[in-house]
């Protein structure tokens, strides 16, 4: 796992859900040389949201699988990505979703949040 390459990697994962990532990359005018800060961002929480709302149980937990992948990577760069904008963003949004969610999760990324709950100061309100 490369940080070049983190947004490719997961999107090779849904190949059947190529016109899904597709339309959220055209909605949001981005591409992978914004780099996968804004990929991850933009495309791939909204697509996590959307397997959600589509009760897409096996792709959540591929989603969530390449997250906890994410989540043992020894690069900071890899990790700031999944903390600083996949978990952050999740945890900032519906608070019933976040704990959706956290059921995929696997337990680095679970640890993950923690740090990333506590960042935001919003552990009280998640339990």
């Amino acid at each position: 796992m490369t940080y070049g390459t983190l947004y490719n990697d997961f999107a090779v994962l849904f190949k059947d859900k190529n016109v899904q990532l597709e339309k959220l990359i055209h909605d949001a005018n981005v591409d992978t040389s914004d780099g996968m800060h804004i990929m991850f961002s933009f495309v791939v929480v909204p697509f996590v949201y959307i397997l959600l709302e589509d009760n897409d149980t096996v792709n959540l937990k591929k989603a969530f699988d390449y997250f906890e992948k994410m989540a043992k990577s020894t690069s900071s760069d890899i990790t700031e990505v999944l903390e600083f904008t996949v978990l952050e963003n999740l945890a900032s949004g519906d608070y019933d979703n976040y704990n959706k969610f956290k059921k995929f999760m696997g337990k680095i990324t679970l640890e993950c949040c923690k740090n990333v709950e506590r960042f935001l100061d919003f552990t009280d309100e998640l339990l």
